[in-house]
């Protein structure tokens, strides 16, 4: 009886060792991604790679948050309740750049005629601003935006009068005569031109590179997860290859994922009309260099003096500095 039990204790023993080193021969599993989104068109295809399965293909394991609040987003950012989330380039400034330790890690949309300056008609150009009143949001990107505007011309806020209003309301508040201009998006950019007393000065296909949608993580997560990080690019990338090919079926699965306000492919269609998703020579050319940085640089530039300008940052960190050029460098 004895030996019975040894033999068995024997034979448990090697089974219990022959699990052991097959489960240590196999690959650990890497610890799921989380990046946080708002819902919009600009990171839909992430949702295009999450139902190919591509992430899984590009060997990371991803999960999508839906943080609506670009604040609230920074903040799960900066507490590591999320490990990247999507922002536009000012924002991002606005409320993570201090000390340097936010990168972009990868532009994955820019504003081409989704945004603009609609105005009366008797303003022929962003200079006729002076003295008007024009809607607008503050503390986002479409204040970062007429703020850039009033710029090349020479003018700043303190040449006009601003009312705060959301995108939306700054359309409506327009048609209705309430104020001289607004900075709005679509539809009301279309829709100002069906008024009598309305016109587009500007709109964003006049301003690439400046309302743009990046990838953002903090520097040392970006570091110690970089292969996950340049997984997520390739994913992205087949993501956007397969949408320019598939459009209709595309916009599908971006409604289905994203859902709420977007959840109809009609919609996903007509807002998708006035951005331009980021391909790898898109990437490359935005971002340039150390030696040689590309329009970034310049972005951040811009958006560090505007914010500074209105008391809301106080930040030392160099464009350079925010910038991480390793993913779509692939090294």
């Amino acid at each position: 009886m004895r030996a019975f039990l040894a033999a068995g204790r024997k034979a448990a023993g090697s089974a219990f060792l022959a699990l052991a080193l097959m489960l240590t021969a196999l690959p650990a599993r890497a610890e799921t991604l989380r990046l946080g989104y708002e819902s919009w068109v600009a990171p839909g295809p992430f949702f295009i790679a999450l139902e190919k399965g591509w992430f899984d293909e590009e060997g990371v394991s991803v999960e999508l948050v839906n943080i609506e609040d670009v604040r609230i987003r920074a903040s799960a950012l900066g507490t590591g309740e999320v490990d990247a989330i999507t922002a536009n380039i000012d924002e991002a400034v606005l409320h993570l750049a201090a000390g340097g330790e936010l990168k972009f890690v990868f532009a994955i949309a820019e504003s081409s005629g989704g945004d603009g300056l609609i105005a009366n008609h008797e303003i022929e150009g962003t200079a006729g601003l002076r003295g008007k009143t024009v809607a607008v949001q503050p503390g986002t990107s479409r204040q970062f935006y007429l703020n850039t505007l009033l710029r090349e011309t020479g003018l700043s806020e303190t040449d006009i009068t601003t009312v705060a209003k959301a995108p939306g309301e700054a359309g409506l508040a327009f048609e209705r005569g309430e104020v001289d201009a607004a900075v709005t998006w679509q539809p009301w950019l279309a829709r100002t031109a069906l008024m009598e007393h309305g016109r587009v000065l500007t709109d964003t296909s006049r301003q690439p590179g400046l309302l743009v949608s990046m990838v953002i993580a903090r520097g040392e997560v970006l570091e110690k997860r970089r292969d996950e990080f340049q997984a997520l690019y390739r994913a992205w990338l087949r993501a956007i290859a397969w949408a320019r090919k598939n459009p209709n079926d595309s916009a599908k699965l971006i409604a289905t994922g994203i859902g709420r306000w977007l959840r109809d492919d009609d919609v996903v269609k007509e807002m998708r009309e006035g951005i331009a998703w980021y391909d790898g020579p898109m990437n490359e050319s935005f971002f340039g260099t150390a030696a040689k940085p590309g329009p970034l640089a310049g972005t951040i530039t811009g958006a560090i003096d505007i914010w500074s300008g209105f008391g809301k940052l106080q930040t030392s960190a160099k464009p350079n500095e925010l910038i991480g050029r390793t993913v779509i460098a692939g090294k």
